[in-house]
């Protein structure tokens, strides 16, 4: 990895990982069915200097690129995916608000320090239980009346949805309109109402729920985007970055346990790590692994350049949670029954795992991006 990485980035990763392996890994049992605990992690994650990473320095934040936040997110995730997964969640909306929108409400910019830092929390709400992850099917939607916009319909699987302090709301531009903008909602304003969390396999630990919006009212000043379609493909994009990041960090950690279990562990008078068969295992996931870290640096360069990423994104977003799936089960295997014990560590990568194939786009959604764009390129243009 070091040569693709300069001193001060291998930094960036080294700290991350260190403090997650002495920090998150300990507790990451409890995090699954602790809220408190959670909160208390997430509070000394900003308090170590992980919030606020994409937000300029200038607004408080850390002005990281995308490459030094996907190394952050990879470091982290080998203490704890999941905690990893709910960071990159809170600073990727903050600094949308930071820095994706035009003309946004300087009374809306004010918070952006307090984002930064940890003080205030964001959430967003753009699935809908019928669309999935498909923006144009929003039913939700909001009719400017006057100076206010009133919002009516439901978001599902919203998460932080009963904790944040706002949320980035992607609604249509009127009952039957077909143009979508984004709104920022306070929470706790009259007709939002949050609707009862449902457990998951893996983060139960976390609030994940459903919006409300029963005539909703927040001023027109509140409209972040009169594109909203836009800005949330553009989302996306952002997370088809970092979930693949933490994919790879939580497959790396599976492969590293389990070589220090092998090599510890004997069978027939030799440890089993010296078995070839066994080596050939690990040299194949090794191999995926790294394989999947040069995509999700390409990605986060191209990102970082400027130019078009949603296809290399989908391949990124593919290819990684793809691996790490593979790995994790892979290893648990190599486990042995040590691998089937309700607490250990590789259980709760396994189904991490399995959550960042899905979240973000299913990887059905990413061959489908990706295989469109292929096809652009050979079919004749109409």
């Amino acid at each position: 990895m070091s040569f693709l990485l300069n001193k001060e980035q291998l930094a960036i990763f080294e700290k991350a990982k260190s403090y997650s392996l002495e920090c998150l890994a300990p507790v990451a049992v409890q995090l699954e069915s602790e809220p408190d605990l959670l909160k208390e992690k997430m509070k000394e994650m900003a308090e170590q200097g992980f919030y606020g990473l994409g937000i300029p320095t200038s607004m408080g934040g850390k002005g990281y690129n995308y490459l030094q936040m996907s190394l952050v997110y990879e470091g982290l995730a080998h203490g704890s995916g999941m905690m990893s997964f709910l960071l990159q969640l809170q600073n990727n909306i903050n600094m949308e608000i930071a820095t994706f929108y035009d003309d946004i409400d300087p009374e809306i910019l004010k918070i952006v320090p307090d984002l930064a830092c940890g003080n205030k929390t964001t959430a967003f709400a753009l699935t809908e239980g019928a669309s999935g992850c498909d923006p144009s099917a929003t039913e939700a939607y909001a009719e400017l009346d006057g100076d206010v916009y009133r919002i009516r319909g439901n978001k599902d699987w919203i998460t932080n949805a009963k904790d944040a302090d706002y949320f980035n709301v992607m609604l249509k531009d009127g009952k039957d309109s077909k143009n979508m903008i984004m709104l920022f909602v306070p929470n706790g304003i009259p007709g939002l109402s949050y609707i009862e969390n449902r457990e998951r396999m893996i983060g139960n630990g976390m609030i994940v729920g459903s919006l409300e919006f029963d005539n909703c009212v927040v001023p027109k000043s509140n409209l972040l985007s009169a594109d909203g379609f836009k800005e949330a493909l553009k989302a996306i994009d952002v997370a088809r970055v970092f979930t693949p990041a933490i994919a790879i960090g939580v497959a790396q950690q599976a492969v590293d346990s389990v070589c220090v279990y092998l090599g510890q562990r004997q069978s027939f008078g030799k440890p089993i790590l010296t078995n070839q068969g066994i080596q050939w295992q690990i040299a194949e996931m090794t191999t995926k692994i790294e394989a999947a870290r040069c995509l999700l640096y390409k990605t986060a360069a191209v990102m970082d350049s400027g130019e078009p990423v949603a296809l290399t994104a989908a391949m990124n977003k593919l290819f990684a949670t793809n691996v790490a799936m593979e790995v994790t089960v892979e290893c648990a295997q190599l486990f042995g029954a040590e691998g089937f014990m309700k607490d250990a560590p590789i259980g709760q990568a396994m189904a991490i795992a399995k959550m960042l194939q899905i979240v973000d786009g299913t990887t059905e959604i990413q061959k489908i991006v990706v295989g469109r764009g292929i096809a652009r390129q050979y079919l004749p243009r109409r």
